[in-house]
């Protein structure tokens, strides 16, 4: 191949060490011996991003797959407080009709094991909608954790919510301990998960509940979604059954109960899902080895080289045809690909996000607007995003009333 593809995508995530931060020890065993397994990159956003990049390792020691030279801790705390996305401001603080289906899922799962008069607390809640689920099932003393300002307010107001605002470090000395603690789509973004765990143990009674969900890495291949995008600019931590009962056994926490499944996350969009019940007061384990995480991941990584054809013709029409453009969507995939493609070459008049917090700012030089911004604004519009794809076509045209050219990546 010539010209701005000369070079392959496959050569582009050669596995080469990022040196801005510090290596990562293992969060379960603390080796540091590891095998470099994608090299993920993010052309970073004007005072927003938390980070340009990381590599995804396996640990030599027990396996565990996880994001090496991360920026530290205070930086994801600052960044989840400042500038989280999970506002969902720009629907009225409504989710998505899949993210919904899925917390009630999640939902009719703990009300199946866990006793529906447990203190129960959900930490890291956002706008309290699991809450909202387990309360429709009979839960009564129900409690919400989050550290975003916008989402402790919308919970109380909305739903009616006991919330705290804060994160899992040390409970507060009037804060009775819980008897279970659900943490949903929240593991996986934590840097320093010794410290985290270990403040588990200041929220829970000695014989507490946990109930942990996150995206299953030994079964990321089973999902469809775009590319490389289950190593989100957010996803630090890619368990698998074997290494999460790994990271909670060594802290005395034993496996009650368990749930895998490939649930939709979008219109044609879905993600492979785990879940596990643990118990507090056992024995603490030392880890194992195992191979499920890294096996999966590296399949997972051959299934994604499969699917950058339709990226990579897009992309090389657009730097070639130099058609003015619109990017709805600055998240992962608009990051990946201005960093590991040519897009940054097309001739990108701005990008469009409906997040606040990134509007009025600039990505490769070029302001983000508002989508209220493009009335009368002539240009094709590429939608850089898999699982919101139907909702910002239609946003565009039905709320927005625009009959731009609207160019997608993924084809529904």
């Amino acid at each position: 191949m010539t010209g701005p593809f000369a070079t392959s995508m496959k050569d582009i995530y050669l596995p080469v060490m990022n040196d801005k931060h510090e290596q990562r020890p293992c969060p379960i065993c603390a080796a540091t011996e590891r095998a470099v397994l994608l090299a993920q990159r993010f052309e970073p956003l004007a005072g927003v991003s938390l980070m340009d990049g990381y590599d995804v390792v396996a640990c030599a020691g027990c396996g565990f797959v996880f994001a090496d030279r991360i920026p530290p801790k205070a930086a994801f705390d600052r960044y989840y407080a400042s500038a989280s996305k999970y506002e969902f401001s720009h629907r009225g603080g409504q989710q998505q009709s899949a993210e919904v289906e899925r917390l009630a899922g999640l939902a009719g799962w703990i009300a199946g094991n866990v006793p529906a008069a447990s203190r129960l607390v959900d930490a890291g809640c956002a706008t309290g909608e699991l809450l909202v689920q387990l309360r429709q099932r009979g839960f009564l003393h129900l409690n919400g954790l989050d550290p975003s300002p916008a989402c402790v307010e919308y919970a109380r107001r909305h739903h009616s919510l006991r919330m705290i605002q804060g994160v899992l470090g040390l409970k507060p000395a009037d804060e009775a301990p819980f008897e279970a603690l659900v943490l949903s789509a929240v593991l996986e973004h934590i840097p320093d998960l010794g410290s985290f765990i270990e403040s588990l143990c200041h929220w829970l009674t000695p014989r507490g509940l946990l109930v942990i969900e996150v995206p299953d890495a030994g079964r990321f291949a089973q999902g469809v979604n775009a590319p490389y995008q289950e190593f989100s600019v957010e996803h630090v931590n890619f368990f698998s059954s074997a290494s999460l009962a790994n990271l909670l056994g060594s802290s005395g926490f034993a496996p009650v109960a368990t749930r895998q499944l490939i649930c939709p996350i979008g219109p044609g969009v879905t993600g492979a899902g785990l879940t596990m019940l643990f118990r507090r007061g056992a024995e603490p384990a030392a880890p194992v080895r195992e191979t499920i995480s890294e096996t999966g991941v590296r399949a997972y990584l051959s299934a994604c080289r499969s699917w950058v054809e339709r990226e990579q013709r897009l992309v090389q029409e657009l730097v070639e045809h130099q058609e003015p453009i619109l990017i709805w969507g600055t998240g992962t995939i608009c990051q990946r690909l201005l960093a590991t493609t040519p897009l940054s070459q097309a001739n990108i008049r701005a990008f469009v996000d409906s997040n606040p917090h990134y509007q009025g700012k600039q990505l490769v030089g070029r302001p983000i607007l508002a989508p209220a911004e493009l009335q009368s604004r002539p240009e094709a519009i590429l939608i850089s995003s898999w699982m919101y794809q139907k909702e910002i076509e239609e946003q565009i045209r039905n709320v927005l009333g625009l009959r731009n050219r609207v160019i997608k990546l993924h084809d529904v």
